[in-house]
């Protein structure tokens, strides 16, 4: 068996060459500079630039790298008729992704709406998404979108123990734009309706969620901001709470399953408890709280294993690895 690692060339043991080449990576900083560090770890020439967004000029700084790489990643895009990607796709003639991750996609059918869409973008592109409902979203656009996992930072260490007291951490942005895609009157009634547990609203700030709690503030919740340390608040939680009416995969979600936490989600994810509005939700938190009453609420296992196999960090970049190689030697 022969091996180079790097940049250049990586020869399997049964002889094939697997030459990488170089990917530009442009979109959100969180998924790309991510993104940018695993490929370079499997030998592509990797790098993220921050998205210029609707920018002539920052498109045209941009140029000469995206005329460079071999692969153009896009982490989410606008594919309306005359969007700066539309101008792009008409002088790119290599390999143009776009992973599509949420909002993204919304945004999407909302222009749809609006007027034309970029045909050389929506049949020119290569489309994938990062849950597999957003393929179904898309579909009516005429973009044929496979679902394709991005490396979610999960642990493999051993899951610590429950916290003794019964803890629901609460997902809701500070930002009202991104607010709009949250069910946030249900979301903000489980403190009142439970006083009995301790919750934890992040990253919102208590300023920002004046006048949108009916009634005093309750005295069970807690508004800690923006927490840097994730770990010892998940160490901290039992369950995990996000209630979105649009969503890409979560990443919180997942990070939580993978410590063997419990998470109430909006959407379809093996391992955790798929709940909307505020009745559904309520009945799913009384279920998991009268268990710990009853001390017989252990460590969410099954959903750990769930999320260790499906976002296996090896697995997972293997089939990223494999796809961008196949885009490269067309």
């Amino acid at each position: 068996m022969s091996e180079e690692h790097g940049s250049g060339p990586f020869v399997t043991w049964r002889g094939e060459d697997t030459r990488r080449g170089s990917v530009l990576i442009l979109g959100l900083p969180y998924f790309g500079k991510m993104l940018a560090r695993r490929l370079r770890e499997r030998g592509w020439e990797a790098q993220y630039r921050a998205h210029p967004g609707r920018s002539p000029e920052g498109w045209a700084r941009l140029a000469p790298a995206v005329a460079r790489a071999d692969i153009l990643y896009l982490i989410s895009s606008r594919i309306e008729r005359g969007a700066p990607q539309d101008w792009m796709m008409r002088f790119r003639k290599k390999p143009v992704v776009i992973h599509w991750v949420g909002t993204d996609a919304l945004e999407a059918v909302q222009a749809a709406a609006r007027g034309p869409l970029s045909r050389r973008l929506v049949n020119g592109a290569t489309h994938w998404v990062d849950a597999p409902w957003l393929a179904d979203e898309l579909a009516p656009l005429g973009i044929r979108a496979e679902y394709v996992a991005l490396p979610i930072p999960i642990p493999s260490g051993e899951p610590p123990p429950l916290p003794a007291e019964f803890r629901v951490l609460l997902y809701l942005q500070e930002d009202p734009e991104y607010r709009q895609v949250f069910d946030v009157e249900a979301l903000l009634r489980l403190p009142g309706a439970l006083p009995q547990a301790q919750f934890t609203l992040v990253p919102s700030s208590a300023e920002s969620l004046k006048g949108l709690i009916a009634g005093p503030w309750p005295q069970n919740l807690a508004t800690p901001g923006y927490v840097r340390d994730m770990d010892a608040l998940y160490r901290d939680t039992t369950v995990l709470v996000r209630l979105t009416t649009h969503d890409g995969m979560s990443f919180m979600a997942n990070e939580a399953l993978a410590r063997a936490r419990y998470v109430v989600w909006t959407f379809p994810l093996e391992g955790a408890i798929q709940a909307s509005g505020f009745d559904a939700v309520f009945a799913a938190l009384s279920g998991l709280f009268e268990r710990h009453k009853a001390g017989t609420l252990g460590l969410n296992t099954a959903g750990r294993a769930a999320t260790l196999a499906a976002f296996d960090p090896t697995r997972v970049l293997d089939e990223l690895d494999r796809r961008l190689l196949a885009l490269s030697k067309r």
